[in-house]
């Protein structure tokens, strides 16, 4: 019964030391969404062979808008292409076999342009449009899927909610003023009447209205538009009497509610019109596949075919794919520098300006790829535009010749051209099925799906009710997807530099200290002088200080001496240990004093006496040593936070901050990278255990 007892504790302890670790490398398996799930659960998708992502496809050509950096933001825009823009509301996927649902979907090719323009004439809102698939788009966008659309759930019942109390606050008014106002007893009597049924009627109004606050989508759906404008019809508020209080009434009550229903009703109209014109159906659903880097390089260089720089940039990919375009772009801009004599600042003051210039033209129907004719049609046709006239004054404070700002716009244009291509082809997916109208399927960060079209305008395609696309992964896929989040974690930061810092710290504070405590050790324990015990118990006595007061005397110190951000910052404080200087001297005092006397009589020194025969035959402490300091200067986070400034110097601790920041902390992310971090000190405990054991257990031992 005893041992049972005993066995019970021994794995109730080991299941309480092992759990954080377990759930941190389970954690280090999940996707993003299943992280903060509760209960938590053992199993994640990313183990699965299938999966469904929830997707959604809204009405009207989606902008999907993102960070760009400094070059990026630099850099022309290429021609819009015809997109049918998906975008996940999913954890991301960057692989597997994708089956988008587009079977039997509606569309067309080709709308009656006089009826849109009939249709277009009763627009609430303004519109620019020249085609009827701009119409479209722009009528989408503004009612269902703009940053701030018409039919937003939350928004547009409490702006009718708010009319509505406004209404019978009006109404309360009036029927205080009926009395002063009117004179004819019949009149009043009517209006007064007419007014208490509409207080009533607007109530039961808002009551209804307000039920249709609940709903599991943040827009309103189509069959939901419907129900609001029956209720809202099924509201009569006009007065077919006669006196002063009318057109109070009219304005107020009537007017704001009357709009309302003219924008719904004008939805239903162009929404009606927008589904009867579609009369093609779609007989196949797209399924695509993820490319190797291999396919995606040989489509990137198909795409570059007519390229002026094709084979320097072949030559690039070589060398550096990651960092193809700012190879290229250096490269051009050197160039340009020593055939124009010009230095790369004023290349850099100029891109933003001509790029801006270049822009201007475009959206103006510009595209002359000579630069002095484009700017002769600029000055045509923006000449009272004072973003233009700001633009070419800064253009005209830089004196250089045609030629180097022709040569400096055909340079933006090739990068933008080059970007273009580039980001196209790494994102793209190799189409196994789909129906003749789509060209390319392209997966960007695995948060949208770009679907390319030709000859269907993408508008006509987006009001389908696509809910989610199915992907199946193979067997490699899935071990891919199993360690995604190692991938992206190890990415996220420059781990190799904090690999590197990490094992050199540790590696040389902790020979240093082998040394340093082993010279002390041997002067404490073999060595007589003056004061050796007291000066013993004074070092003892330092292991009572915590080491958080000795941050702010380290530091100053360190500063003094001009090493923050060094490597003696994180080195040198830190190679002397009294703990273990107690350690090795308890091991030593272990030695039999006839090993010092028969070396003594052989003429052996102290320093010979030390490293030939007390540090082999401590071996076990040392090691002990050793590895605790190892482990230690590995882990050591709020020292090196505080001496370092720069990612060159930073040890792995303090790089995992790269995963957290105001918004919130990417757990899974932050615990693959604690478990790759950490997983060189537990092979290293693996190997030396039993030297470890072996020096705790026979320390002090006579």
């Amino acid at each position: 019964m005893k041992k049972l007892i005993v066995y019970l504790l021994l794995i109730f302890g080991a299941v309480i030391m092992l759990g954080p670790f377990v759930w941190m490398v389970l954690t280090s398996f999940k996707a993003p969404s299943e992280v903060q799930q509760w209960p938590p659960k053992f199993y994640t998708k990313n183990f699965s062979f299938s999966r469904d992502v929830k997707v959604v496809l809204k009405p009207g050509v989606q902008k999907v808008s993102r960070g760009v950096s400094l070059r990026e933001a630099y850099a022309l825009k290429v021609k819009e292409e015809n997109l049918l823009t998906i975008t996940v509301n999913d954890d991301p996927f960057y692989r597997g076999t994708m089956t988008i649902p587009l079977k039997g979907a509606r569309y067309t090719t080709k709308v009656d342009e006089e009826r849109v323009r009939e249709i277009a004439s009763k627009a609430p809102f303004e519109l620019s449009w020249n085609t009827p698939e701009e119409f479209f788009e722009q009528f989408f966008i503004h009612y269902r899927s703009g940053a701030s659309p018409y039919f937003q759930r939350a928004t547009l019942i409490n702006e009718i909610s708010s009319m509505i109390e406004s209404s019978l606050r009006t109404i309360s008014q009036l029927e205080r003023f009926t009395e002063l106002r009117i004179k004819d007893d019949a009149e009043r009597e009517r209006f007064r009447l007419f007014l208490e049924a509409k207080k009533k009627e607007l109530s039961t109004l808002q009551e209804n209205v307000e039920k249709m606050k609940a709903g599991s989508t943040l827009i309103l759906s189509d069959n939901e538009i419907r129900d609001l404008y029956a209720i809202l019809k099924g509201v009569n508020l006009e007065y077919s009497g006669d006196n002063p209080l009318v057109s109070v009434y009219e304005n107020r009550v009537v007017l704001p509610i009357e709009g309302i229903k003219d924008n719904i009703s004008y939805y239903l109209e162009v929404n009606e019109f927008f589904q009867s014109a579609q009369n093609l159906t779609v007989e196949k659903n797209i399924v695509a596949r993820a490319m190797s880097e291999k396919e995606r390089e040989a489509l990137f260089l198909k795409k570059i075919e007519r390229f002026p720089d094709r084979k320097i940039v072949e030559k690039l990919l070589k060398e550096s794919k990651e960092n193809l375009l700012e190879n290229y772009v250096s490269l051009k801009e050197k160039e340009i520098s020593e055939k124009y004599h010009i230095d790369l600042l004023t290349i850099a003051t100029l891109k933003p300006v001509i790029s801006s210039l270049i822009s201007l033209a475009q959206e103006n129907g510009i595209e002359e790829e000579d630069f002095s004719t484009m700017m002769e049609k600029l000055d045509t046709v923006l000449f009272d535009s004072s973003t233009y006239r700001v633009l070419k004054s800064k253009l005209s404070q830089i004196d250089l010749s045609e030629d180097v700002l022709g040569a400096i716009a055909q340079y933006l244009r090739s990068v933008a051209v080059l970007r273009k291509a580039y980001e196209d082809a790494m994102s793209s997916w190799k189409i196994v099925d789909a129906p003749d109208f789509v060209k390319e399927v392209r997966v960007k960060n695995g948060e949208v799906i770009e679907i390319l079209l030709e000859g269907v305008p993408a508008v006509f395609l987006s009001d389908e009710p696509i809910k989610s696309v199915k992907l199946r992964f193979s067997f490699r896929e899935v071990l891919a997807n199993i360690f995604q989040n190692y991938v992206d974690a190890w990415n996220a930061a420059p781990f190799p530099r904090y690999y590197f810092n990490t094992f050199f710290v540790a590696s040389a504070t902790t020979i240093l200290e082998v040394i340093t405590a082993s010279l002390a050790a041997y002067a404490f324990s073999w060595m007589v002088f003056p004061g050796r015990d007291f000066i013993f118990g004074l070092f003892l006595a330092t292991m009572m200080i915590p080491g958080e007061v000795l941050l702010v005397p380290n530091f100053i110190t360190i500063s003094k001496l001009g090493w923050i951000d060094t490597y003696y910052a994180l080195i040198v404080p830190w190679i002397v240990s009294v703990f273990a200087i107690f350690l090795l001297r308890q091991h030593f005092l272990t030695i039999p004093k006839e090993l010092f006397d028969a070396a003594k009589i052989d003429g052996c020194s102290h320093w010979r006496f030390l490293w030939q025969i007390v540090v082999p035959l401590s071996r076990p402490a040392v090691i002990t040593s050793a590895l605790l300091k190892f482990v230690g200067s590995w882990n050591a986070f709020l020292w090196v936070l505080i001496v370092t400034n720069s990612e060159k110097y930073r040890t792995l601790p303090v790089g995992l901050q790269a995963f957290s920041s105001d918004v919130g902390t990417q757990y899974n992310l932050l615990m693959a990278a604690a478990t790759f971090s950490i997983l060189p000190v537990v092979i290293l405990f693996i190997f030396t255990q039993k030297y470890f054991i072996q020096g705790i257990a026979r320390t002090g031992l006579k």
